[in-house]
């Protein structure tokens, strides 16, 4: 897998008109050198490959990408020997990660070397899953799908919106999960109309909206799943309300596939909202990639530019939300295939009334 990944990698690079890359961001180290440890840095050329770590690292990275990679200590002159491994490559026209590497590395890098350098965001490279990746996010889906299962009979009135999150991030944890995906969101009643109304000591109150967004972690990949559920019996204008973005979301869904276009997914459910009067309240793009980060490549967005390709995988989150009054959000995670996507996450949509 990690060979393969190299062999991309190289192809990327003759296909930009270069002959070297750097890789700093920690998830592109792991993707292209297995190597999980938390400083560290990928040199390769058109003939070598080394991974640069300090005292801390270099036992765990013999371990972990040994194989594939000389494997350096760098004794706190990181910049040096990635111009050392430049140089020893004969690399002549660079990339890196115009997004991660900082100006100060930059140019201690440059200042060392004559290669021309041009600035890319590699992690483009893994948008497309392989069959591992697939895999390891469903896990993370199923983790995440049985500990809001788990915690349903906990939501009620008299409990802080902390206490919910606590419970459902514990209940993901006992369940396998290496961390939580990302800052739980937990947000009710008049906060539910905050998209990233992360957990607050409001108590649930009878009648309220509760907003869930939350996920798992496996292997390194991360799920990410939101519902929103009724305290109570929910009113016919929070039912209704409810419903017209479930019915988005379906849309949303159906429209995912091989070849379409990112920016024409989200289109559907805009205009869906536009229909209806409601767009003002639709206030953000209607998903993102996941992978080994939270928000990855794809985008679905209006400004999103290509197609969707098989194995991708993105979510469909739209949502609902009217300041002072309440929001509604409801998300999956779905993996791209030729004909249409596979919905990784299980949890019921319909409307939930606790």
């Amino acid at each position: 897998m990690i060979g393969e990944r190299i062999d991309r990698l190289r192809q990327f690079l003759r296909e930009h008109v270069a002959d070297g890359v750097i890789i700093m961001q920690p998830e592109n180290l792991r993707y292209f050198s297995g190597f999980t440890g938390g400083e560290g840095a990928l040199v390769v050329t058109g003939a070598t490959a080394v991974l640069w770590t300090d005292s801390r690292y270099t036992e765990q990275a013999a371990g972990q990408s040994g194989t594939w990679y000389t494997i350096g200590n760098h004794q706190g002159r990181l910049a040096e020997c990635i111009a050392r491994s430049l140089r020893e490559g004969g690399a002549q026209a660079v990339v890196y990660e115009s997004n991660f590497l900082t100006h100060m590395m930059f140019e201690q890098i440059a200042d060392q070397t004559e290669c021309g350098f041009e600035g890319y965001n590699l992690n483009v490279l893994r948008a497309v899953k392989e069959p591992f990746e697939l895999t390891a996010t469903r896990k993370a889906s199923a983790i995440a799908d049985q500990a809001f299962a788990d915690l349903l009979p906990y939501i009620k009135p008299g409990v802080t919106e902390k206490e919910l999150a606590a419970r459902l991030e514990s209940n993901m944890l006992l369940s396998g999960s290496e961390e939580k995906s990302f800052t739980t969101i937990v947000a009710s009643g008049v906060r539910s109309s905050m998209p990233h109304g992360t957990a607050s000591p409001k108590v649930i109150e009878k009648g309220d909206f509760v907003t869930f967004d939350f996920g798992a972690v496996w292997e390194g990949y991360h799920s990410d799943i939101t519902r929103t559920v009724v305290v109570g019996n929910a009113s016919r204008e929070q039912r209704d309300f409810y419903n017209m973005i479930l019915e988005a979301q379906k849309e949303g869904v159906a429209a995912v596939r091989a070849g379409v276009s990112r920016k024409d997914v989200d289109f559907i459910v805009r205009n869906y909202f536009a229909a209806r009067h409601v767009s003002q309240y639709f206030t953000h793009s209607l998903g993102h990639g996941t992978g080994l980060e939270i928000h990855e490549e794809p985008v679905l967005s209006p400004r999103s530019t290509g197609v969707l390709k098989e194995n991708m995988i993105v979510t469909v989150e739209p949502g609902l939300y009217i300041e002072g009054k309440y929001g509604v959000r409801i998300e999956d995670s779905v993996a791209v295939t030729a004909n249409g996507c596979e919905i990784l996450t299980k949890t019921p949509k319909d409307l939930m009334e606790l």
